[in-house]
């Protein structure tokens, strides 16, 4: 296994011991298995990042093979790795990978304490992940990933941003979130992620946090600037803080806006006015 790109032993281990059990519990049903996330784009960070895997099989995964799964990642929960509970990964048939389409289930592990391999429907953010892993993704087991999926025009990848940028402003209209009242840490996630989704807008294609961080205290007004530079501050922070949520939230309402205006037209010639909603599993 060679993941050509720096990451900590911990990670290493824990890659290795998911790759042998994937193997074992999958054995000739496993296509490829594939690094997404910053781990694709190389800009792991050790404090914030989480370990993002894409798993394709030949056939979807059966309930034999699905309940070796659950058994292999209740495992790993199990190891004293620091990155043990930070493991995100989905497995994904071959047929289904080439090409997204909406309401199949697939099994999904999110990272966090208490979770668990579960059914769970993709959404459009899977065309997200697609083009990561097409465009960027590192290969742990098996051929090149542009082999198994098919190129995403830049306006499909558009869209999908788009319809996810739907959820974060009906998430931002509810003051009342639960979310709001969160660590300083995930107001610097909300804040990256618009980020994210601007240079998406923009540009047709993909940036990490810290790419589109980057490119916003470049390209965003002043105002805005100021906003991405102190969220920074916050990435690691556990205190409770409210004092920003009205400028936090602002920021995606004003994001949501700018996509009503026709993102992709330059964001300095059209300033406008210068839970999100969680997956639903499939089974229980």
């Amino acid at each position: 296994m060679d993941i050509e790109v720096k990451v900590p032993p911990s990670v290493h281990d824990l890659l290795r011991a998911l790759l042998v059990g994937i193997q074992d519990a999958l054995s000739d049903n496993l296509v490829g298995v594939y690094l997404r996330g910053s781990l694709a784009y190389g800009d792991f960070d050790e404090a914030t990042s989480d370990v993002d895997v894409l798993a394709v099989t030949g056939a979807p995964v059966d309930e034999p093979a699905f309940q070796r799964l659950v058994r292999l990642h209740e495992g790993l929960a199990e190891l004293p790795n620091p990155f043990a509970r930070r493991l995100e990964i989905a497995y994904v048939d071959q047929e289904a990978v080439r090409v997204f389409r909406p309401s199949l289930c697939h099994p999904t592990l999110g990272q966090g304490e208490g979770e668990r391999l579960m059914w769970q429907e993709h959404r459009s953010n899977w065309i997200l992940e697609r083009w990561t892993v097409r465009e960027h993704g590192r290969i742990l087991w098996g051929p090149d990933p542009r082999t198994l999926i098919d190129p995403i025009a830049p306006q499909t990848l558009r869209q999908a941003v788009a319809e996810r940028l739907g959820d974060w402003v009906t998430w931002a209209e509810d003051e009342g979130d639960p979310d709001w009242f969160l660590p300083l840490k995930h107001k610097a996630y909300v804040v990256e992620t618009m980020c994210r989704i601007l240079y998406a807008l923009e540009t047709g294609g993909l940036a990490s946090k810290p790419q589109a961080v980057q490119w916003a205290l470049q390209h965003l007004p002043r105002h805005w600037r100021a906003l991405v530079q102190r969220a920074q501050a916050w990435r690691t922070d556990e205190r409770v803080d409210l004092s920003p949520n009205g400028e936090v939230r602002r920021f995606v309402l004003w994001v949501g806006r700018f996509q009503q205006g026709g993102a992709g037209q330059g964001l300095t010639a059209r300033l406008p006015g210068l839970s999100v909603k969680k997956t639903e599993n499939c089974k229980e």
